[in-house]
């Protein structure tokens, strides 16, 4: 079969980004002329079932490329894989004709990120295909090309530039190429449709390609004797494809609290900063590098995610069971780092007891209980509030310090005055955080069970994500 740019429905972004790659491949010549080398390796990588191989094979025909493919359904252990590698390379570099090698699903045999093997062999696979890449000519007749479920699981050593120089990414699709990818489908069938394609396609915003297109062969299967697709049974399809993508692990009430919990954090903290985050259902964490920093210098167990790389490349470093659970209320400077190179307004505190709260009001609206058992979130508001007034940023007529009570006491009607000053920023932050969240929540909702699922989200899976559940609502609180 000869596969065409027409095989891919929707994806117009990857599409242009894989036609830029196949210009420079086809005319590595010209390209090498100007000085510039060919790509030694390519990676297509993201969830399954969205047509990485395809993309792959696009590019080999497109490009004229004989295809040597290691596929690892033909192989009964891996030192067969290490065997057909060998082989393929040298294939590859014999031939007169330009190829690709197509290593497909990489990460089924490959160690991971952090280096723990799975086995003797697995590591011994990966210390040869760094030897071959690397003796790759740049200026060759081939190019190395894989495919990946989850390439921030890939070891650093391969996919650093001058092994695999190009990475592109293909995503669930988002609404408009599910459009495309639907049409595409049902026009393959005389089944007549009740629902447009465009409606369709708002009802099933996290399903793959390869969902769509059993969503489709579903409906035709169930059609009527006339082969009439209500949109009853549209709906009722959608709802069982929906209910088959459950999780293999079994669900935690643990873990659908600090979904709804860290999901309220982070639609807060978008509307007040749109910086770097990563989504993830750990405790500790409101899921916003700004504001963990700033919350984190008030609470010693609040965690920063310092180190964190947010485009992805550290993954592995993040724990998915902090627990943090606060033992002396009271704030001490002595025990804080004054070499911070932030500097917090008191809007910002104040906007970081929203973001806290934001997480308290999607467990309101979507569990219809709150819960503070996991994460003592409320404490954490107490130890930024307490930070506040510590700082002089209530004024200094309602600065509080642990270390100046205990020799000078304070008043009563001081004491009082701050703690009345604490009530009205909780209530006026909880009434902040409830119109953002009830703003979002269709997307809050749509957000839940993916993170449930994949546990967690850098910031930009979690903004395609956020695209193709029909973006974020912005409030203007002025």
């Amino acid at each position: 079969m000869n596969y065409t740019f027409d095989n891919i429905a929707g994806y117009a972004r990857e599409k242009e980004e894989l036609k830029k790659l196949c210009d420079i491949i086809r005319n590595r010549n010209n390209y090498a002329k100007l000085g510039a080398k060919l790509p030694k390796g390519v990676i297509f990588y993201g969830e399954t079932g969205t047509g990485k191989t395809l993309f792959a094979k696009v590019l080999a025909n497109s490009c004229g490329l004989k295809l040597l493919t290691i596929d690892l359904g033909n192989f009964t252990d891996e030192r067969s894989v290490s065997k057909k590698l060998k082989k393929a390379f040298s294939t590859a570099a014999k031939s007169s004709e330009p190829a690709m090698i197509l290593f497909d699903e990489i990460d089924k045999v490959l160690p991971n990120a952090q280096e723990e093997y799975y086995t003797d062999i697995s590591k011994a696979i990966l210390a040869q295909l760094l030897t071959l890449i690397d003796g790759m000519d740049s200026s060759g007749n081939f190019v190395f090309v894989a495919t990946c479920n989850d390439y921030y699981a890939l070891p650093d050593t391969l996919v650093r530039p001058g092994r695999i120089d190009k990475k592109i990414h293909i995503g669930t699709p988002d609404y408009s190429s599910r459009v495309e990818i639907l049409k595409l489908y049902s026009g393959k069938t005389n089944c007549r449709f009740q629902m447009r394609m465009e409606e369709l396609a708002k009802l099933c915003p996290n399903f793959s390609c390869a969902a769509l297109e059993t969503l489709i062969n579903e409906c035709i299967l169930h059609s009527d004797s006339e082969g009439y697709v209500s949109e009853q049974l549209i709906r009722n399809t959608i709802l069982e494809s929906s209910s088959q993508d459950l999780p293999r692990r079994p669900l935690t009430q643990s873990d659908i609290i600090n979904a709804c919990r860290n999901i309220g954090c982070l639609i807060v903290a978008k509307n007040f900063n749109d910086g770097d985050y990563l989504l993830r259902l750990g405790s500790g964490t409101v899921c916003n590098l700004f504001f963990n920093s700033l919350i984190s210098y008030h609470d010693d167990d609040f965690d920063d995610e310092d180190g964190i790389d947010y485009n992805g490349d550290d993954e592995n470093k993040i724990s998915e069971n902090d627990e943090y659970d606060r033992d002396d209320d009271d704030y001490d400077d002595d025990d804080h780092d004054d070499s911070s190179e932030n500097y917090f307004s008191e809007n910002d505190y104040i906007q970081a007891v929203c973001v806290l709260m934001g997480g308290y009001v999607v467990e309101e609206a979507i569990l219809h209980k709150t819960y503070d058992n996991v994460g003592t979130l409320l404490d954490t508001v107490d130890n930024v509030l307490d930070g506040m007034s510590y700082l002089g940023l209530l004024g200094p007529d309602l600065r509080y310090s642990s270390k100046r009570a205990q020799t000078m006491p304070y008043d009563q009607d001081r004491i009082d005055k701050i703690n009345a000053r604490y009530d009205k920023i909780v209530y006026e932050s909880v009434q902040i955080a409830k119109e953002i969240v009830y703003a979002n929540i269709p997307l809050i909702k749509g957000l839940i069970p993916e993170l449930v699922k994949k546990r967690s989200l850098f910031k930009k899976q979690c903004e395609e994500l956020i695209e193709s559940l029909g973006g974020f609502t912005k409030c203007d609180l002025r």
